[in-house]
């Protein structure tokens, strides 16, 4: 029998104080009942205390207003990040419900609170008075507290402000359902093989997370699928064609097989309803809207960038895509007809001849728990922080872990929460989220972060190891970065703490930790083999570097084109009606490199740009690529353990969170602006583009 709304609220874990270590969310008595009464009780918290700003009869100021408003939605923060962690981690049709009213509720709920036109007026009159008393931080958070009204509609008047909200709250509920359908897509799909003879070239270790798929599934033989940790192995090593195309074809239609869960027409709504609001707002384009608050500012630097990069690395992604089809024909005949599900396969038998170089040579010295302890070293080595598992803290799955973090004076600084398995309902890729931010009371009381990173690495069977890839250690060391980021913030203001920057930012303090990935002075502490506990061989070690660069101009093209994808999505100037597929062929068409194949494409499974928080951003990537690589050639110059170097970028990117402008806190760890010199070195490009 469910418990009553009243009963509910009155034993709701999220309405107590946590009796649990450094008020870690009580996950073990909380249920998904909990999450709306809570949400609800959050919501009426903010809004008393901006009601209370509201009747203030006292002038406005930054202390009573500005800092009072950032202060007034951590409750409701809280229980947001709480739920996310258990959202991203198992999804189901009931928390997609649950998340699809929660939504609903919040950004009615931010709408009511940026359209309220007394809180405006007391922002606008401290935005408007003498703040030279201000510190940078202040300044900052009054600046970005200003945009965000106004960008948000503050400045709407009449039916505009209904319109407003209406759309907000159409994308809110229509991003959620493009993501419920990615997921119901991918998770419907398997194949499944009977003839063991079909799995040749397949790593012992998938053939094995198959079979157990099947037996758990109730079949025999073995049982594959569109999750990441299954498709990719496949499309790589199997060695039948005809299956190869079968997995391509269900992946690269997902979102757009005609089924129920098909989302042109959702996506067609999102970009439309994006345009409407950038035109309430002043705006031409939704890009143009995005832009303003980026690093690259306007969609001209955002499409220089994409020109001078397809300049560079195109003639090189030409030739790998040459290089990798004759090896095919090669293999083959002279009559082969190479197509999309051919490339990740011969690209890879093409990787081991040129550097004799195997995924299966690589894994045994990346088991999971050492690549985690070669993490945590690094941290400790760079800005002294260290790491102590704690098996206590309730956790939002039971595949999870947790540590404590602590700075090198054994000041507690963070909990990070690590779930790195694959599993259904699972969203896929890797990311980093926070279910508490960092901040400062005003008596000086810091509070600290709780970090999440995830991954959908491939679970091993019940007594072997989890191996990794050099790729999916990349991706470790990546999403790594971006926890130190939120680790290691440092500021007063919750809105301000890391890793809460310009969306063109935030990807530097990840990708810059991937450079290290390929460093024998880091390696040698941690890059042991799994049972014999021999260090990586320096051969081994010289292969991978030397691979670094292969197919680098293909994986560049590909990112502009899906940059390019992005833009073209959102620099529309009247509402889009047309076929989705079509467009995204006709969009991206310069930038083909394989063939296309009628039918597919990746907008309906973009969750990026279409579900996540980065439409008119994707962009980003590449553009922090260009950072990462410039601020790594300080480490390089100086030291890559150099611990002078490392506390600069600290002090000056990863503590800093949103205090000052990005390009301000690069330039002052750097000694000048980015360059993009190093990113093509890095990268083996020879073709620089004369106006870079």
């Amino acid at each position: 029998m469910t418990a009553n709304n009243s009963e509910i609220e009155r034993k709701n874990p999220f309405l107590m104080p946590y009796d649990t270590p450094y008020g870690a969310t009580p996950y073990d008595r909380i249920t998904l009942e909990h999450y709306i009464p809570a949400i609800k009780e959050g919501i009426k918290k903010e809004e008393e205390i901006i009601e209370s700003i509201c009747n203030s009869k006292e002038k406005p100021t930054f202390g009573n207003t500005i800092a009072a408003l950032d202060y007034a939605g951590l409750m409701l923060g809280d229980i947001i990040g709480a739920f996310n962690a258990v959202a991203n981690a198992c999804s189901n049709d009931e928390i997609l419900a649950i998340e699809e009213e929660m939504q609903q509720l919040y950004v009615a709920h931010k709408n009511n609170i940026t359209l309220n036109e007394s809180l405006f007026a007391r922002v606008k009159a401290v935005y408007e008075s003498d703040n030279s008393c201000l510190t940078t931080e202040q300044r900052r958070l009054l600046e970005q507290t200003y945009n965000s009204f106004v960008r948000n509609g503050a400045n709407l008047t009449g039916e505009e402000r209904n319109e407003y909200r209406a759309l907000t709250e159409r994308l809110a509920t229509l991003a959620i359902r493009f993501q419920e359908n990615c997921i119901k897509d991918t998770d419907a799909y398997t194949l499944h093989i009977i003839d063991k003879a079909d799995l040749d070239g397949i790593p012992e270790d998938v053939v094995d997370a198959a079979r157990n798929n099947a037996k758990e599934n109730g079949q025999e033989g073995w049982l594959f699928t569109l999750h990441r940790p299954s498709y990719l192995p496949f499309i790589t090593f199997c060695r039948n064609r005809e299956l190869r195309k079968q997995m391509y074809m269900a992946y690269d239609t997902i979102g757009a097989k005609g089924n129920e869960y098909d989302n042109c027409g959702i996506v067609k709504e999102i970009v439309n309803c994006r345009l409407k609001l950038a035109r309430l707002l002043g705006y031409n384009t939704n890009s143009d809207y995005i832009l303003s608050e980026r690093m690259a500012q306007n969609t001209d630097a955002v499409f220089s960038m994409l020109g001078k990069l397809t300049w560079s690395y195109m003639p090189t992604a030409r030739k790998e895509i040459e290089e990798v089809t004759a090896f095919a024909k090669n293999s083959e005949d002279e009559d082969f007809d190479f197509q999309p599900w051919d490339f990740a396969y011969y690209s890879e038998r093409l990787k081991e001849q040129k550097f004799n170089l195997t995924d299966e040579m690589v894994r045994p010295y990346f088991e999971l728990n050492q690549a985690i302890y070669g993490a945590f070293y690094l941290a400790t080595r760079l800005y002294g922080v260290t790491f102590k598992q704690n098996h206590d803290i309730p956790l939002f799955t039971p595949d999870a872990k947790v540590w404590e973090v602590y700075d090198y004076d054994g000041t507690y600084l963070a909990l990070l929460y690590c779930d790195f398995y694959a599993r259904k309902g699972k969203h896929a890729g890797a990311w980093m989220d926070s279910i508490k931010p960092q901040y400062k009371e005003t008596t000086g009381v810091d509070h600290r972060p709780h970090i999440t990173l995830s991954t959908n690495y491939r679970k091993p069977m019940p007594g072997k190891p989890t191996l990794l890839n050099h790729d999916e250690f990349n991706t470790l060391m990546h999403e790594f970065g971006h926890c130190l980021h939120g680790i290691l913030s440092n500021v007063t203001y919750p809105s301000l703490c890391s890793p809460n920057v310009l969306w063109d930012f935030v990807e530097m303090p990840s990708q810059i930790m991937e450079n290290f990935a390929t460093e024998e002075e880091f390696l040698q502490h941690f890059a042991f083999h799994h049972k014999t506990g021999d260090n990586i061989p320096a051969e081994t070690l010289q292969k991978i570097q030397e691979a670094r660069t292969f197919n680098a101009g293909y994986q560049c093209i590909r990112q502009v084109r899906l940059g390019l994808l992005d833009q073209a999505w959102h620099n529309i100037s009247q509402p889009f009606d047309g076929n989705v597929l079509e467009y995204e062929h006709t969009a991206t068409e310069a930038l083909k490199v394989l063939p296309h194949i009628a039918g597919t494409g990746i907008t309906t499974n973009f969750g990026h740009i279409m579900s996540g928080g980065y439409s008119a951003g994707y962009y980003s990537y590449k553009w922090a690529e260009m950072l990462d690589a410039d601020a790594f050639a300080r480490f390089k110059e100086e030291g890559i353990m150099n611990m002078d170097v490392a506390q600069s970028f600290r002090d000056e990117i990863l503590s800093k969170g949103d205090s000052e402008h990005p390009m301000t806190l690069y330039m002052r760890f750097r000694g000048h602006k980015p360059q993009i010199e190093p990113l093509l070195e890095r990268d083996g490009i020879k073709t620089i583009c004369p106006h870079l």
